[in-house]
Formats: structure tokens, C-alpha cells, sequence
């Protein structure tokens, strides 16, 4: 299985690229890689869901995002593969990956400079999703924070019939919006009495995505 994120090579470029991916299995609760680990290689997610994680200076773990198929984690590691990583990435369940070792993409890159542009399309992505974190953290609500990243989370999830089913708890929708737990408890009280939210023990049911969407 060929990545989509290679479909800006051409075909010969992406023939070379797939043909140096190791294939990776990880089960629920397994880092991918943790915060401070050796950047070697970037993985490009084929199955499941991850989470992205930093540990800030008082030892609290901060979620920025949840990535699934089609995406990758670690680009980083292509641009600078002697660097160590920023965050910590776990598996929400089981996760393949294929795997691309940064040295043998610099030296394919060497050889063949049209590579490059595989690593301009993923630091591209990083870029927006990053400038967007930072908006949010300074000018969102917690209410629009909340808002904003379950609306993200039924575009990573999916929606089927205009409705969504996140498999997280409400600790990990706080995290990932950046507020606390009970702040994050009276939002979802406040969306469940508008019937755009049913709580449930370990996810989060969306019966009107688009209602939901409105809000942002």
C-alpha cells in the first residue's frame, strides 16, 4: 500500500520511496515513538488512530491532535534525522504504519532531488496544523476550543449519515482541546442539552455534525 501523501511524486520517485518503508505494528497504548527519542524515521500511518503528546514543564501531558490513515507522524526526522523528537506519540488502538528511515530518504534525495518535494508536502501540513493550534490557544474560548476539536475529530473519524461516534473519553477531548476536565464537562453538559452531543462510558456520539459545525 502506497501512502497518499506520495501522490505528488512521480511514479518512479514513489516506486523508490515505497520500496525503502518497513511495515510496523503497534498495539493499543504503544508509543510509535516517545518525546526525546532519536528522530530516524518518519511513519506514514496505514491503520488506526494516534495521538500527538508533550509533557509540559510541570509534568502534564498536553494532546495537540489525533491523526489516522493517510497521514504522517515524525516528518521532521527527513529534514534533520540527528535531532531527537519533540513529542510523544501513542496508539488509541492498533496502528500499522509504514516506515521511512530518514538517512536512506536523504541519500535516495541525493541521488534523486525530486524526492524533496514528498518532504515540502508533509512539512507544509505540519505548518497549517500548527499555525492553527496557535490561534486557537490565543484567541478560543474553552467553549470554542472544545467545539473546534470535535468538529476536527468527525473529520478524522468519519461521518456516516451525518453523524459521528469518537471512541475517547471526555479526559482525552480536554487535553486535546487544551482545558481542563470540568471545564470541558460543562461544555459537553451544555451541547447534550441541545441534543448535539450523547455521552456514553469511552466515546462521544455526534447525532447532528452539521448542527455542530454551525456553532464554530
Amino acid at each position: 500500500m502506497t501512502p497518499d501523501l506520495l501522490s505528488g511524486l512521480p511514479e518512479a520517485e514513489r516506486r523508490r520511496v515505497a520500496e525503502l518503508m518497513e511495515r510496523r505494528h503497534f498495539t493499543r497504548g504503544e508509543s510509535i515513538y516517545r518525546e526525546g527519542d532519536p528522530g530516524d524515521c518518519v511513519h506514514f500511518i496505514v491503520e488506526g488512530y494516534v495521538v500527538v503528546l508533550r509533557t509540559t514543564p510541570t509534568g502534564v501531558r498536553a494532546a495537540f491532535t489525533v491523526m489516522g490513515p493517510g497521514e504522517a507522524v515524525g516528518e521532521l526526522s527527513l529534514l534533520r534525522p540527528d535531532t531527537h523528537r519533540t513529542a510523544t506519540v501513542e496508539a488509541l488502538e492498533p496502528v500499522v504504519t509504514l516506515a521511512l528511515d530518514a538517512r536512506a530518504f536523504a541519500a535516495l534525495a541525493a541521488q534523486r532531488p525530486e524526492v524533496y518535494r514528498l518532504l515540502v508536502d508533509l512539512l507544509a501540513v505540519r505548518v497549517v496544523r500548527l499555525s492553527d493550534h496557535l490561534v486557537d490557544a490565543l484567541y478560543a474560548t474553552v467553549e470554542e476550543r472544545v467545539i473546534r476539536r470535535l468538529v476536527d475529530l468527525c473529520r478524522i473519524y468519519g461521518v456516516v449519515h451525518g453523524q459521528a461516534v469518537l471512541p475517547l473519553t471526555q479526559s482525552d477531548l480536554a487535553e486535546l482541546s487544551g482545558a481542563s476536565r470540568p471545564a470541558t464537562n460543562r461544555v459537553l453538559k451544555g451541547l447534550a442539552a441541545q441534543g448535539l452531543v450523547i455521552l456514553a462510558r469511552g466515546r462521544i456520539h455526534l447525532p447532528d455534525v452539521s448542527a455542530l459545525r454551525a456553532l464554530t
